[in-house]
């Protein structure tokens, strides 16, 4: 099964939680987990120096990519709007990545409570468990 991490996991994956990391890593070996371009940009935009950026951008980039199509843009759009229509606005971002999980069969692996609000999203509260 795909998984997309989201941010808030990686987050703690960095920081090696014992929690976290062995899953994450045992996904990682057998080619589950997937990362999305909104998941690189926070990564990245979190760093403190050169250093740290280069040494996680190459980190990231072995990991694989699914790309954004038109049609998970526009899910991402129809999701926010039909969350705000219900009085709860989610981060565009979390939609996207929400769209991109529901149109290629993925689960979001997160600690991030938001997604929980979006409906027909698989979500991973732990790695291999749905």
């Amino acid at each position: 099964m795909k998984v997309i991490v989201d941010t808030s996991i990686w987050i703690e994956y960095l920081k090696n939680n014992h929690e976290i990391a062995p899953g994450l890593d045992e996904g990682l070996l057998a080619g589950n987990i997937f990362m999305v371009g909104s998941v690189v940009s926070e990564l990245l935009q979190g760093v403190k120096t050169e250093n740290d950026y280069q040494a996680l951008s190459s980190t990231i980039d072995g990991v694989p990519f699914i790309n954004a199509e038109f049609a998970d843009w526009q899910l991402a759009g129809k999701l926010s709007f039909k969350m705000k229509k219900k009085g709860v606005t989610i981060a565009i971002t979390d939609c996207v990545i929400a769209a991109i999980a529901i149109n290629n069969g993925a689960a979001v692996y997160t600690l991030d409570q938001d997604f929980q609000s979006i409906p027909d999203v698989p979500l991973y509260n732990n790695f291999g468990t749905q």
